[in-house]
């Protein structure tokens, strides 16, 4: 048998009859115009992650820039953070710092939850 005169099962008819030239067009122009939309939709969604990436990683490198800039001048002033630490003045700071970190959560959570709202 030929190509031309086999006849070719769709999933529109399931018979192995071919659609009628309009009725199928038409749903070949439906499915392409679907996939279309979902195409720019699928670019739209890339573009935006693409962006939000690009200002991840830019916050990233500037907490590195950052961090590097601190570890400089310690290193360049010989100060060891450890040894600070172990000290009572230390243990005061820490405790400190954990008063501060115990109040700003919360604010902070409640900041981002009506950001988010």
């Amino acid at each position: 048998m030929s190509e031309h005169t086999q006849a070719q099962s769709t999933p529109e008819t399931g018979d192995g009859a071919a659609p009628s030239g309009t009725e199928g067009e038409r749903d070949l122009r439906a499915r392409i115009a679907a996939l279309e939309a979902e195409n720019r939709e699928l670019r739209a969604l890339l573009e935006r992650r693409e962006r939000e990436h690009v200002e991840q990683l830019r916050k990233v490198h500037e907490a590195l820039g950052e961090a590097q800039e601190r570890l400089y001048w310690l290193d360049r002033w010989h100060i060891d953070l450890n040894a600070l630490m172990e000290r009572p003045a230390g243990e005061r700071a820490r405790a400190a710092a954990r008063v501060v970190r115990d109040v700003t959560r919360p604010v902070r959570s409640l900041v981002r939850r009506l950001r988010s709202a």
